[in-house]
């Protein structure tokens, strides 16, 4: 099963829909080999789109991403036929807006046809004739008990700034328990839905989100299903299936990620996932979602390769499972200075598995590893996640966050059964050294008392921010009095020293006052003692 969460490359690499308004015909482009689908990424080898380029795709850019007479009269694909010819422009006179002077009959200009023909040998090894649709491979959904709710958005516009997270929350049928069987996306607006995310709320969650809302961290934290750019939906494994109802799951987060890099003011959307389930049955085992990996990634600029670690250390996963599980499915998630990923499981400091391993990660070419035999982890276990950036194409220290321009490391393990867990705590995510369990119990970092200095409404912190107001400049924050106060709090407090500063900027729940000052102390470096 695939999940995901949970997205710096040109924006042209996301923005493929709009590039079919761009060439004739460029939403009816057939697919070569499955009957009665197209191929809507038309410049991508992937036929939803994102990832590595088709030979029409690279003259496309090489073309400005645009419809020119010289791209139309090229046969970029060797197959005999023009790029005009074969979308429907054989006299190259079309322009955007305009009707091609065919409609019917439009084949691939990046792929090579006939594909059995000699001409074609070796240039198609992109091409899958494999029917991977939504359709062709979620039989379950056809049983007469199956049911489906469809959660989206009512048609929102979309800000016009980079990244924008969504959310809204929905309830769920409650008369009786059920468990869902499948998930596939309700996409509106390709242009900017990067990703989405379904959560689980438990039944202590009182948040309800009765309207879209713009949202960093809601309370219900159970992964269920999710969306990423090149998926169709996604049929979970037979005697397997996430709980709702009366002793599950009642209510939901739907978590949107727009990315919007053009900045455009116009767009709307009303994107969404359908949701089947079906009465619960007894021989059915309620999975869950265990989110693994590292927080902690200052990325510099120009390296070939970072390697982060994030370790879901042997005594936390004793502390989370009080008895055996099995997994049956992982996947990766970085974002696009991501290079590789795995992540594996140890058990006495013996590998016993690479639960995922991606040697060359691409964000947009989405990969699950789907175990036809099911792993057996134990409490006690280790899983650890190792995640290599290159940082080459980048000037700016990038850091981990939610914005495409940010990073990740993150990986997404499906488990069953959930009666295995001790409590709702479930995710192993580490910050720096200390493992998801660690930072839950509060463990001191270096000496800083993390966790005391991000308790909102901290005296001592609201006393820095406001010297630092009183005596700092955006527009150049180093003059001396700013330096003068950074340098008390550098000198006074251990947490903003040295590599604390990272960690601090590394919590996923540190506060908006903390961040502020490690900003300061980071535009200012100053050194103690």
């Amino acid at each position: 099963m695939i999940i995901y969460c949970l997205f710096l490359l040109l924006p042209v690499c996301l923005a493929y829909p709009s590039f079919q308004e761009q060439i004739p015909n460029g939403k009816n482009v057939k697919h070569p080999c499955i009957a009665n689908s197209t191929w809507p990424g038309v410049g991508h080898q992937n036929k939803n789109g994102g990832g590595a380029r088709n030979p029409f795709g690279l003259a496309f850019a090489d073309a400005g991403f645009k419809w020119t007479k010289v791209l139309c009269a090229a046969d970029t694909d060797g197959d005999g036929r023009t790029n005009g010819a074969e979308l429907g422009d054989p006299s190259c006179v079309w322009t955007p807006g305009q009707v091609p002077a065919r409609t019917t009959n439009i084949t691939h200009p990046g792929v090579c046809e006939p594909m059995s023909s000699t001409q074609c040998q070796g240039k198609n090894s992109f091409v899958s004739c494999v029917d991977d649709s939504f359709a062709a491979n979620c039989e379950i959904v056809q049983n007469t008990d199956v049911k489906y709710v469809d959660l989206r958005m009512p048609t929102i516009s979309i800000p016009a700034v980079d990244t924008t997270y969504m959310c809204l929350s929905f309830n769920l049928p409650k008369d009786q328990d059920y468990h869902i069987v499948a998930d596939k996306p309700i996409i509106d607006n390709l242009n900017v839905v990067h990703h989405m995310m379904l959560y689980g709320c438990d039944d202590s969650v009182s948040e309800f989100i009765s309207t879209p809302t713009e949202c960093e961290m809601s309370k219900c934290t159970s992964i269920l299903c999710g969306w990423s750019v090149g998926e169709t939906g996604e049929c979970y494994d037979a005697g397997v299936g996430f709980r709702i109802g009366v002793t599950g799951f009642k209510k939901v987060v739907l978590e949107i990620h727009y990315n919007n890099p053009k900045l455009v003011s116009t767009y709307k959307d009303s994107s969404g996932l359908r949701v089947y389930y079906r009465p619960a049955r007894s021989e059915v085992l309620d999975m869950f979602t265990m989110m693994v990996g590292q927080t902690m990634l200052p990325l510099p600029p120009g390296q070939a390769r970072i390697e982060k670690v994030g370790t879901c250390k042997s005594s936390c996963t004793s502390m989370i499972l009080k008895d055996k599980v099995y997994i049956n499915s992982g996947s990766n998630h970085m974002h696009y200075l991501g290079s590789s990923m795995k992540v594996q499981l140890f058990r006495n400091g013996v590998l016993i598995a690479d639960l995922t391993n991606e040697e060359s990660y691409d964000l947009e070419t989405p990969v699950s590893f789907d175990y036809d035999q099911p792993i057996l982890m134990l409490p006690g276990d280790e899983i650890v996640t190792r995640c290599v950036f290159n940082s080459e194409s980048s000037d700016d220290w990038v850091y981990y966050g939610d914005g495409t321009s940010d990073e990740m490391c993150y990986g997404y393990l499906t488990m069953y059964p959930r009666s295995s867990l001790r409590s709702t705590q479930q995710n192993c995510v580490a910050t720096s050294t200390l493992s998801a369990c660690e930072l839950a119990q509060g463990v001191a970092y270096n000496g800083c008392d993390w966790k005391t200095l991000i308790k909102p409404g901290n005296p001592s912190v609201t006393q820095m921010i406001n010297d630092l107001y009183d005596n700092c400049d955006y527009g150049e924050p180093c003059i001396p009095e700013c330096k003068a106060v950074i340098s008390k709090i550098a000198s006074t407090n251990v947490c903003f020293q040295g590599n604390n500063l990272q960690f601090l900027r590394s919590l996923v729940d540190v506060t908006e006052q903390v961040f502020e000052i490690v900003e300061h102390l980071q535009w200012c470096p100053v050194t103690v003692g």
